[in-house]
C-alpha cells in the first residue's frame, strides 16, 4: 500500500463515527432543488462468502463484469459469469434462500444450501464473449439478455447472441434469428445497451463496436428500433461513426430521455428523441479544466446522485490516470467535484460500482484495483505473491464529500488485477453485496483470477442499523413499458414528517465497463428515517405511479413483473 493510502486509511479508521446516520430515501415527482446533507456514518464492511456461494472459483479471464438480472422473474437476482474467450459463459440461478442465516452477530452463518445453483450454460459452445446487457425485450416480465462477440480482432465480424427467457421454467432460447439480429453483418463487439429511445415502452438496442477494417460493411455503431420484438436497424441516429467502445445510460438534462456517457475517450451524446443523438461533449465539459485530459483513458463509469440534488452525476474510473467525479450543474454542464484533489492518488481502477453501502441515505463508490499490465509482447514478469488488493471504498458524507478507505473487508487475495466489481443485494436482506472478478480480459497481460462474492455485514435495523427499502419494479401498470431504465424518486422523513430527504435511483446497472445489469430490485438506504412520504416510479413511456403507503425494511412490489 502506498504511503498516501496508508495515511488515508488510518485517518478513516481513527475518525469513523460510531453513531448511525439520519438519512432517508424518498422519491418525489418533483426533483429537489438543493443538495441535502447526510450526517457521517461508519463505512460499510464486507466478508468473503465465496466458498458458501456455489459459484465456480476456477481462475479464468474476464470481460466487463458479470451480468446480474432476475432472468426468471422470481424476484431474486441470477448471474451470468462472463469468462471471455477461454471458458464458457456460466449461468447461476438464485436459490432464493439467502444462503446465510442472519442473527444479532453481524457476520453471516452459512446455511446448508448455497446461494446459487449452476444452470445449463446459456450457449452450448465457446464464444469470444464481450459486453452483456439484460432487459424485458419481449414484455413478458422476464429479463432476456444479449452478449456481444469480439469479431476475431476485426477479421471476422460477429453478430450478437440474444437469449430469450421463458420465465419460471428457467429455459433460455437463442432468439437472434427471430429478432433479425443474426441477419446483420455484425461487428467487433464491445457494449450492448437496451434502452427505449422512442418513448413507446419497448426496449430498442444500441450495439457499440471497436474499430473494424476499412472494407467492413455497415456502420461501426449499430442502432436498432424494436418493432414488436423485431429489431430494425436505423442509420440516422447520430451514433453510427462514434469513436467509442463502451458507454453507460443516464438522463443528464432531466428530459426523461436517456443519454450516453461514452468512452474510453469521453463523449457525451444527448438524446434528441426518435432514436437520435447529438454529440454535446463540449457543452457539458466546457467548465471542466483540461477536460480533454480528464476525459482520456476512461475504463468504466457510473451514474449517481452524489450530492442528493436530484441530478445525475458521473464517476469516471480511469485505470492508471486520476479518477474524476463530474457533478451535474442545473442539468446543463459538469464541474469537477471539489474532493478530486483529495483523491489525487486514487489511480489504478479498472471498474466502478455505486450504491448506499452503509444505508445512510448517501450514494457511495467502490473501485476495483487494476494492477498495471506489462506491455504487450514483454517478457513475463515474476509471479506476484497472492495478496489482498487495494480495492477502494469511497464513503459519501452526503454532499459529494467522500472518505477513502481500503480497510473494508472486500479485498480479494489474489495475484490477479481486479477486472470488475458490481454491487447488488443477492440475498435481499437490505444490504448491498459485491461481486468482484479478477483476471485480465487479454491473455498474457497478467495472472488469471477468480470470481468472489462478498456479503455486506453492516448492522440490521433490528440491532441498531440503518433502515432500508427495496422497490421491486416490473412492467408499467398497462404492461406496455418494460421496467428496465425506469426512474424512481423516493422521499422519506422522520415520524413527525420533518427533515425530508429525497433520493433518486434507476432500474439499470450500478456502473459499467461493457456490461449493464438490469437491477429491477432497487435499493435505498434510509438512515434513521422511517416514514415514506412518497415513492414515484416513471417508466420510459411516461407512465407514472405514486405510492404513499409503503413499508420499510422490506421488499416492496411497485408493479408485478
Amino acid at each position: 500500500m502506498s504511503a498516501r493510502r496508508r495515511r488515508l486509511a488510518s485517518v478513516v479508521l481513527t475518525t469513523a463515527v460510531a453513531a448511525v446516520v439520519a438519512v432517508a430515501a424518498v422519491l418525489t415527482a418533483a426533483r429537489p432543488a438543493a443538495a441535502q446533507g447526510v450526517s457521517n456514518a461508519p463505512h460499510a464492511r464486507w466478508t468473503d462468502v465465496t466458498n458458501f456461494s456455489g459459484l465456480a472459483t476456477a481462475p479464468s479471464t474476464k470481460w466487463g463484469g458479470a451480468l446480474i438480472s432476475d432472468l426468471d422473474g422470481d424476484g431474486w437476482y441470477d448471474l451470468v459469469l462472463n469468462n471471455h474467450d477461454q471458458t464458457n459463459l456460466m449461468l447461476y440461478w438464485n436459490n432464493r434462500n439467502g444462503s446465510f442465516v442472519r442473527g444479532t452477530d453481524p457476520l453471516p452463518v452459512p446455511s446448508p444450501q448455497p446461494a446459487f445453483r449452476r444452470g445449463q450454460n446459456p450457449l452450448p459452445f465457446l464464444i469470444d464473449a464481450h459486453g452483456l446487457t439484460a432487459g424485458d425485450i419481449f414484455l413478458t416480465g422476464s429479463s432476456d439478455f444479449i452478449v456481444m462477440q469480439g469479431g476475431a480482432n476485426g477479421g471476422a465480424p460477429a453478430t450478437p447472441r440474444l437469449l430469450r427467457s421463458s420465465g419460471r421454467s428457467r429455459m433460455l432460447v437463442q432468439a437472434q434469428r427471430a429478432t433479425t439480429l443474426e441477419a446483420d453483418t455484425g461487428g467487433r463487439g464491445r457494449t450492448p445497451l437496451l434502452v427505449d429511445m422512442d418513448g413507446d415502452g419497448d426496449l430498442d438496442l444500441i450495439l457499440l463496436n471497436y474499430v473494424v477494417g476499412a472494407g467492413a460493411p455497415g456502420p461501426r455503431q449499430r442502432v436498432y428500433e424494436n418493432r414488436d420484438g423485431v429489431y430494425v436497424r436505423r442509420n440516422d441516429s447520430g451514433l453510427e461513426n462514434a469513436n467509442v467502445e463502451r458507454a453507460i445510460l443516464t438522463d443528464l438534462n432531466g428530459d426523461g430521455l436517456l443519454d450516453l456517457v461514452a468512452f474510453p475517450f469521453l463523449r457525451i451524446y444527448i438524446a434528441t428523441g426518435d432514436l437520435t443523438f447529438e454529440d454535446r461533449t463540449l457543452d457539458w465539459m466546457r467548465f471542466v479544466p483540461n477536460w480533454g485530459r480528464v476525459g482520456t483513458n476512461v475504463w468504466a463509469a457510473a451514474e449517481l446522485d452524489a450530492n442528493n440534488d436530484g441530478r445525475w452525476d458521473v464517476y469516471l474510473a480511469k485505470n492508471q490516470d486520476q479518477d474524476a467525479m463530474l457533478l451535474n450543474i442545473d442539468n446543463e454542464f459538469f464541474r469537477l467535484a471539489p474532493w478530486t484533489s483529495f483523491a489525487a492518488d486514487s489511480r489504478g481502477h479498472g471498474d466502478v460500482t455505486v450504491g448506499d453501502f452503509n444505508n445512510d441515505g448517501a450514494t457511495d463508490v467502490f473501485l476495483s484495483y487494476a494492477v498495471p499490465a506489462p506491455p504487450m509482447g514483454a517478457a513475463p514478469a515474476e509471479p506476484r505473491p497472492a495478496v489482498a488488493r487495494e480495492d477502494v471504498l469511497l464513503t459519501n458524507g452526503g454532499s459529494a464529500n467522500f472518505t477513502l478507505t481500503v480497510s473494508h473487508g472486500a479485498n480479494q487475495v489474489s495475484q490477479a488485477a481486479g477486472d470488475s466489481v458490481q454491487a447488488f443485494d443477492y440475498n435481499l436482506d437490505g444490504r448491498l453485496d459485491l461481486l468482484i472478478g479478477a483476471g485480465d480480459e487479454v491473455i498474457g497481460r497478467g495472472p488469471l483470477g477468480t470470481w468472489s462474492l462478498f456479503a455486506n455485514t453492516i448492522l440490521l435495523p433490528a440491532v441498531g442499523g440503518n433502515h432500508w427499502l427495496i422497490a421491486s419494479v416490473g412492467r408499467s401498470p398497462n404492461r406496455r413499458a418494460a421496467g428496465t431504465n425506469a426512474e424512481l424518486m423516493l422521499t422519506v422523513a422522520f415520524p413527525n414528517g420533518q427533515d425530508q430527504l429525497s433520493l433518486m435511483r434507476r432500474v439499470g446497472g450500478a456502473g459499467g465497463s461493457g456490461t449493464s445489469e438490469d437491477l429491477r430490485l432497487v435499493h435505498f438506504g434510509l438512515g434513521r428515517r422511517t416514514q415514506v412520504v412518497r415513492l414515484t416510479v416513471r417508466w420510459s413511456d411516461g407512465t407514472t405511479v405514486t405510492r404513499t403507503d409503503v413499508p420499510i425494511d422490506t421488499v416492496y412490489t411497485v408493479t408485478a413483473v
